[in-house]
């Protein structure tokens, strides 16, 4: 009697050791397949690499090879060789569709070609290889991007504050809009985002 007990209680162990690893072996099923999951690199077409491009657009482009990928732009201003070109998205019934915002000027002194200095993207489809992209929310940021830093705060169209931070040394600008990023734009290394001659949005007002 007493050795079915024994066997009984062995073969009791026994499923519980198979049921637990089994179950370990499901979590760690599962904790891989997050992971590769977060860190897949997107697609090169919505590839967002700081201080060097956005996509297919590259800074330091030449504007008609940006003219011939984009074709001609939705909206822009422009003021003494320097320009901010837009495109949205071809999304007519959102309030505010997604952009993707060009600034350039002069190349050099022979004022001959210009070239792209920042690029400024609306879309969630845009990220960058560790999967940042926009609606993340500034800790998220803070986490890819240590170094940022709060620059300034608007006031926007609807009367909403939209602040602005810049990872100057990386090369890529965020603005944050009630908690969350509603863009990514990525600049020069080493050179502020807010430092253009144009602003993008003059119809904001500066709040601080």
């Amino acid at each position: 009697m007493k050795s079915i007990k024994y066997v009984l209680l062995g073969l009791s162990v026994s499923l519980a050791a198979c049921q637990s690893a089994n179950k370990t072996d499901d979590q760690t099923v599962d904790s891989v397949a997050h992971v590769s999951a977060v860190t897949q690199i997107p697609n090169e077409k919505f590839l967002v690499v700081a201080g060097r491009s956005v996509g297919e657009i590259s800074i330091g482009e030449d504007m008609e090879q940006v003219g011939k990928k984009l074709g001609r732009p939705n909206a822009g201003d422009a003021a003494m060789g320097k320009a901010w070109g837009i495109w949205y998205s071809n999304d007519s019934t959102a309030k505010h569709p997604n952009e993707i915002a060009v600034y350039s000027s002069y190349r050099d002194t022979s004022m001959r070609i210009k070239d792209v200095k920042q690029i400024r993207i609306t879309s969630h489809q845009f990220k960058t290889k560790d999967g940042l992209s926009t609606g993340t929310t500034l800790e998220e940021t803070k986490l890819k991007f240590p170094g940022i830093e709060k620059l300034s705060a608007y006031l926007n169209e609807d009367k909403d504050t939209v602040t602005v931070y810049d990872a100057k040394k990386e090369g890529i600008g965020f603005e944050f809009l009630k908690g969350k990023s509603i863009s990514l734009t990525v600049h020069q290394a080493n050179i502020p985002v807010n430092g253009t001659y144009l602003t993008l949005h003059p119809e904001w007002k500066l709040v601080e």
